[in-house]
């Protein structure tokens, strides 16, 4: 019933608001299989579509000048209506795209892999990368309605889109469900995520936006993972190589759940059940003082840090989350003695 009702809230949606003009914005992987999806919308409005390339690489500021001149060719003013349609790529750089063109159009993100579904397709946050700093340019702005999850979208997924999703599943499990966590660790594949799984990974977002939809403070939590992660993302880019957003969270979970035991908060039997528990589904790399020294430029251009000192989400215990611990370059260097 998810694609059924995906289309009748936004039929409604455009019948309410009066819209008239919807672009699509989706990749090719996505058009490959779902180029008709929305067709029915074609009774109620003018359907137009863009189709980028897939891939992190068009999540970038050329990218949005190209959409940007598209829709000033043809003339669309304000009341058009964006459709992100894709993964998290789709709808961070759509989101961002739709906050800044003419200053704002109303717009909407419909999530087809599992890291859009539970977070990049939810809390407003719009970003592009600025080379290979993670997100370095963005904006807080909100989609006009939150469309349904269409679970079945995630068996078209190759096998490393699901993984990467996983790794966010994870996170939230850590950092907000004991109960979740142990339920993953009872998972042998990734080949069928159980909805439930879902729906409480985007209620727990959903909850944590509406306390801190500016991320001052507490939404902090939803950055368990991130710091090291995006640091292993933004090295890999530059040397050339790429790792999946969430695999590389997954690999930042690793790190930062040890970094939690160094500093004292989180228990060592915790930190083995997860150190146990990441390998099966994730290479962790080894990371050396030498490569440690190559991720801090990243680490300390994270949004999260203040008056120059590095700030990590970090554990307590699974299942909750402490936001904005102070961390040294020496608690990182002594991390991995």
């Amino acid at each position: 019933m998810a694609k059924t009702d995906i289309i009748w809230q936004l039929k409604t949606h455009f019948r309410q608001e009066n819209i008239r003009n919807v672009v699509i914005l989706t990749d090719e992987n996505v058009e490959r299989f779902y180029s008709g999806y929305f067709s029915d919308l074609a009774e109620w409005v003018s359907l137009d579509k863009i189709v980028l390339p897939a891939g992190e690489s068009v999540k970038s500021i050329d990218s949005a000048i190209q959409i940007w001149h598209y829709f000033a060719e043809k003339q669309y003013d304000r009341d058009i209506f964006l459709l992100n349609f894709g993964g998290g790529t789709i709808c961070d750089l759509g989101g961002f795209v739709a906050s800044t063109y003419k200053r704002g159009i109303r717009f909407a993100n419909c999530p087809t892999t599992l890291l859009a579904m539970i977070d990049a397709a939810i809390g407003g946050k719009t970003g592009v990368n600025l080379q290979y700093l993670k997100n370095g340019i963005g904006t807080f702005y909100f989609p006009d309605i939150q469309l349904p999850t269409d679970i079945p979208f995630l068996k078209t997924l190759p096998e490393e889109e699901l993984r990467s999703g996983f790794g966010e599943m994870v996170k939230y499990a850590l950092i907000g469900s004991a109960e979740l966590f142990d339920n993953l660790c009872r998972m042998e594949t990734l080949s069928v995520i159980q909805s439930e799984y879902v729906d409480f990974c985007i209620r727990f977002k959903q909850e944590v936006v509406q306390k801190d939809p500016r991320d001052e403070h507490f939404r902090h939590i939803l950055n368990f993972g991130h710091t090291v992660g995006h640091a292993l993302e933004g090295y890999a880019a530059e040397t050339g190589k790429s790792v999946a957003h969430g695999i590389a969270v997954a690999q930042g979970i690793y790190y930062e759940s040890l970094l939690s035991t160094r500093l004292g908060l989180l228990s060592r039997e915790e930190w083995q059940l997860i150190a146990a528990f990441l390998p099966k589904h994730y290479q962790i790399p080894k990371i050396t003082s030498a490569i440690l020294e190559k991720l801090l430029p990243y680490m300390r251009n994270d949004k999260k840090n203040h008056d120059g000192h590095l700030n990590f989400t970090l554990l307590d215990r699974i299942g909750h989350a402490v936001p904005d611990c102070e961390v040294s370059s020496t608690d990182l260097y002594d991390m991995l003695a």
